[in-house]
């Protein structure tokens, strides 16, 4: 009865063992997974950033195009009038001065 007891014990022991090895194991196994899948995650974060930065540059990009063909546009304009408008005050600037010079 007692050497009964006592192998009990020591069977109990041992399955208690043997589940606290299955128990770290498990535990190591989890903090692994969760070790890969959290590097998983910051990849896919980081794809995610790159991929909106690109798109957030190609907006500016498009942007300034934009903008700078719109004053390119404006400035060109504004050059033709002033060449429009000078063009026809030389013409006058001319006659007056052709005027002064000559004998009267």
């Amino acid at each position: 009865m007692v050497s009964e007891a006592i192998q009990q014990i020591k069977d109990a022991e041992r399955g208690a063992e043997e589940l606290v090895r299955q128990a770290r194991a498990e535990g190591k196994k989890a903090i692994a997974d969760a070790h890969d899948e959290a590097a998983r995650l910051l990849e896919a974060m980081r794809a995610s950033a790159r991929d909106e930065e690109k798109s957030l540059v190609e907006t500016a990009r498009t942007t300034a195009e934009t903008e700078a063909s719109r004053i390119l546009a404006e400035s060109k304009s504004g050059v033709e009038e002033i060449r429009t408008r000078a063009g026809s005050k030389v013409k006058d600037a001319v006659a007056k001065v052709l005027d002064s010079v000559s004998p009267a």
